[in-house]
């Protein structure tokens, strides 16, 4: 796991991007944020804002946990070693359906923004996501969006959701490591890992929500991703530093609309775009789309991600979840 120290170190001096510069405060308030994996675009104005000091702008002091994917982060704010989950809206559903209560208040991206693909060797076989019945699927956490990703995929190709294994390989250079040692036969995940694997001509996308045609295409409708959520009842007894929070992602977001391809790889920390600015940049042209929103959550969003999670998770579809409270728009329009 990393730590913010770690994430920063190699930040100290901040790269130029036309962002305003952090306000200098004399206190702070303090919030513990759970990190669901360095999925660069999924969570681009997440790190945005910490590689701009934007929660420092803001008067927060971002104590920082990287975790290898979003359901890890998920159970860090649940279990309350974290106040703030940097994840997936879909998780807010999936806790509710279970009795829980986790509310998302910032978003950060829409469309899904993943893709789903299989090793070049095994196209001839692997032609569909219905051909991955019985197959190894890389997801940079079992029960994380990049998992709930796939199931979706196999379900809409005429499978079931647990015809395939989800193996776990995180987010970074381990993902490439396992799809090219054939360790997994596939891959969910986010660009630029799956650009990379793509400009190598070592991978065969099979479903892609990159941008809005492709996530519409899947889902059936407008789709809320990656966000920042809390558990309901911290969230209401903390809506100061909640505001904070889902102002550093405002304007990370706005930064990230008009933004050159350089300017928004530049404004990451140092170390981020581990696989050279070159691919990370090319990636970022073809996801900007993902952040063409004002931060806020639809109700036609929620549906859509309801409706999607109920495909193929049976407890989903069974539960009588109220949406309303899974998310709330009041601390970025308030």
């Amino acid at each position: 796991m990393l730590t913010r120290r770690t994430l920063l170190a190699a930040s100290a001096t901040a790269l130029t991007a036309p962002l305003a510069a952090p306000a200098i405060a004399q206190s702070r308030t303090k919030l513990r944020f759970a990190g669901g994996g360095v999925a660069l675009y999924g969570y681009m104005p997440f790190f945005i804002a910490i590689g701009q000091d934007l929660f420092a702008k803001h008067g927060l002091e971002a104590d920082i946990a990287m975790f290898p994917g979003g359901a890890n982060a998920m159970q860090a704010v649940l279990g309350g070693s974290s106040d703030v989950a940097c994840g997936f809206y879909e998780h807010t559903i999936q806790i509710a359906a279970k009795g829980g209560h986790l509310t998302a208040f910032v978003l950060q991206a829409q469309n899904s923004g993943l893709a789903l693909g299989v090793r070049a060797d095994l196209a001839g076989e692997i032609k569909t996501a219905a051909d991955l019945k019985g197959r190894k699927i890389g997801v940079s956490a079992p029960g994380s969006a990049t998992h709930l990703f796939a199931m979706a995929a196999m379900v809409k190709a005429g499978i079931k959701p647990n015809d395939a294994a989800a193996i776990g390989v995180g987010t970074t250079q381990t993902a490439i490591a396992a799809f090219q040692s054939k360790q997994i036969d596939a891959l969910s995940l986010f660009d630029p890992i799956i650009a990379e694997l793509e400009s190598r001509k070592e991978i065969v996308v099979l479903a892609d929500a990159r941008n809005t045609a492709g996530s519409a295409a899947l889902f059936g409708g407008p789709y809320a991703s990656g966000s920042l959520y809390g558990e309901s009842t911290w969230l209401s007894k903390n809506e100061a530093p909640a505001r904070m929070a889902a102002a550093a992602i405002v304007d990370a977001v706005n930064f990230l609309k008009k933004a050159t391809p350089e300017q928004a790889i530049a404004a990451l920390q140092k170390g981020m775009c581990f696989l050279g600015s070159d691919v990370c940049e090319a990636a970022f042209t073809s996801n900007r789309e993902a952040f063409n929103h004002d931060c806020t959550i639809s109700q036609a969003q929620a549906e859509t991600v309801k409706r999607a999670m109920g495909s193929f998770d049976q407890k989903i579809a069974d539960a009588n979840v109220d949406l309303g409270p899974t998310f709330t728009n009041k601390l970025v329009k308030g």
